[in-house]
């Protein structure tokens, strides 16, 4: 953690006390002065509002005296450490004030600088360990809290439904206090804070974060509790009084000071290593009941999250755009993009980019659905070249967003040794080169393989990129146009020859495919070559 000075307020109803510690060299002791105060009633409402580590307060003062001050301090400033200002005269006031918690007491006829700067050496040690002690209790309370409280929540969607919320009542009073939700404290606006990291950073950046949390919290009035979510997730309430914009401004200063935290310490978290905030502002919860929707609300950004990424850290205020079901329309849709690539990895790098990524963007697929079909594609395409290839659900799974997706899918594709075509689909055409004579159609050449018309009709056009029917003809027109060239075979011998023995249908379909009759190419001798866009070009 960065080292950070000690936050000093002074409290003695006699001005020249006031003046004298004024002038004190604080900053030699790591200490800054924040505020200063006449009576114990004004120390208290300046510790509300600068939290502060340190107070040197007098015990003999009018309105609130010292040990009045010291037992309200207690109450909400726990490990706040306090510095007595004393007389020879109020020593039995010093030892009630020792036994109530104060760290220390010095002399205020002599108000010797030494004397108190070991008084603050002493007072900051204590506050280290009282601090680190205390901020660990808190944080294993409040984590065991919020385990009982999403605990709850998931068994009651299990009985009533996911729109049903538990009462209120189903989380102990004690709970909801340590959670922030006193009902005193109430209205709170939710905001969600996230943290992603390497799994092997992330330990370390949740404890980095977590400590900043817990002293955010407590320099930071209008932050009134956070607690631990699931996955590097944070539930932070502000007070109501706290708006939208002005809860995003204090979130920029504070993830901002989270990432300076884990770039500075011992062990640095920087950018490069993956290490990225980002948070929500979300509603209000003017009720304890209004804490399940806000908390619900948060799987929603979380997902939105895959599609909307922005750079860390980034703040967002309101409800993300809504996601959509993967159904099976969407499913042979893609199929079909993809299909139309065929085995070749260049094809099938542009078409993601070019075709399946602005398509899926657009429509917000839920992203478990999205991984889960883009595995199971993959991993069929891998098995045509890498029998026993690694499972691509366990690389694609991990994905925080689209852009992240994408890349480790390119990666998976662009490893793979080049494709060669299904064991099916080479049998089928080797079967159909070799049966040209006969009668051909998607249902014969399926029944031949060994699978459905349908299924097989789908895996064919994906692997070729052209149908049973479009294969056939083409292959038939191809051995028509060289029985033409090379033999003396009139045209209804070589229509019979192909497959096709009706005359005229042979004639206009050759026509149409070569762009010449069958009898001009025997007579005239006309050459029908394909071009790329497989048109027939005569010369």
């Amino acid at each position: 953690m960065t080292k950070k000075p000690i936050g000093v307020v002074i409290v003695d109803d006699e001005y020249p006390i006031r003046e004298e510690l004024r002038a004190f060299p604080w900053e030699a002791c790591d200490a800054v002065l924040i505020g200063e105060a006449e009576n114990g009633e004004e120390a208290l409402a300046l510790c509300e509002k600068y939290s502060p580590d340190i107070v040197v307060t007098d015990i003999t003062m009018p309105i609130m005296d010292g040990l009045t001050f010291i037992r309200e301090l207690r109450k909400n400033h726990p490990v706040t450490q306090i510095i007595l200002l004393t007389c020879h005269s109020d020593f039995e006031y010093a030892r009630r004030a020792i036994a109530l918690g104060a760290s220390d007491y010095i002399l205020k006829v002599s108000l010797d600088e030494e004397e108190l700067k070991r008084a603050l050496r002493k007072a900051g040690e204590t506050l280290l360990r009282d601090r680190g002690h205390f901020g660990r209790e808190i944080m294993l309370r409040r984590l065991k809290a919020a385990r009982r409280l999403e605990t709850r929540l998931k068994d009651h969607r299990a009985e009533t439904g996911r729109g049903r919320a538990p009462a209120p009542g189903d989380i102990s009073d004690d709970d909801w206090a340590l959670l922030g939700f006193a009902e005193d404290r109430l209205p709170l606006r939710f905001v969600l804070l996230r943290l992603t990291a390497p799994e092997d950073e992330l330990l370390i950046a949740q404890d980095a974060v977590q400590e900043s949390l817990l002293e955010y919290e407590r320099r930071t009035p209008t932050c009134k509790a956070w607690f631990p979510l699931r996955g590097g997730e944070y539930a932070v309430w502000f007070s109501e009084a706290e708006e939208p914009e002005e809860v995003r401004l204090r979130l920029e200063r504070l993830l901002g000071a989270l990432l300076a935290e884990a770039e500075s310490g011992e062990t640095p978290l920087i950018e490069e290593q993956g290490i990225a905030l980002s948070a929500t502002v979300g509603g209000l919860a003017r009720s304890r009941a209004d804490v399940w929707a806000l908390l619900e609300a948060a799987s929603w950004w979380r997902e939105a999250g895959f599609y909307d990424a922005a750079p860390s850290p980034s703040i967002k205020i309101g409800s993300p755009k809504p996601l959509s079901e993967l159904e099976p329309a969407h499913r042979r849709h893609l199929s079909g993009l993809f299909g139309q690539a065929g085995m070749n990895a260049d094809r099938l790098l542009r078409t993601m980019q070019g075709d399946v990524a602005p398509w899926c963007a657009e429509r917000r697929f839920r992203p478990a659905a999205i991984k889960r079909w883009l595995a199971g594609w993959t991993s069929e395409w891998l098995s045509r070249s890498r029998p026993g290839h690694p499972d691509p659900q366990i690389e694609l799974s991990g994905a925080s967003d689209w852009g992240e997706l994408e890349t480790r899918w390119a990666g998976l594709v662009r490893t793979a040794p080049e494709a060669g075509p299904r064991r099916e689909i080479v049998e089928a055409r080797s079967w159909i080169q070799a049966h040209l004579q006969e009668p051909l159609s998607l249902p014969i050449v399926a029944q031949r393989i060994g699978l459905g018309p349908e299924y097989f009709g789908r895996l064919f056009k994906e692997e070729t990129g052209e149908s049973v029917h479009q294969l056939v003809l083409r292959l038939r027109m191809e051995k028509a146009l060289k029985l033409l060239r090379e033999t003396d075979m009139k045209v209804y011998e070589v229509a019979e020859a192909v497959g096709i023995p009706n005359y005229r249908y042979f004639t206009s379909t050759f026509r149409n495919w070569a762009g010449a009759a069958p009898t001009d190419v025997k007579r005239l001798g006309y050459q029908a070559e394909r071009s790329g866009d497989g048109r027939e070009n005569r010369t």
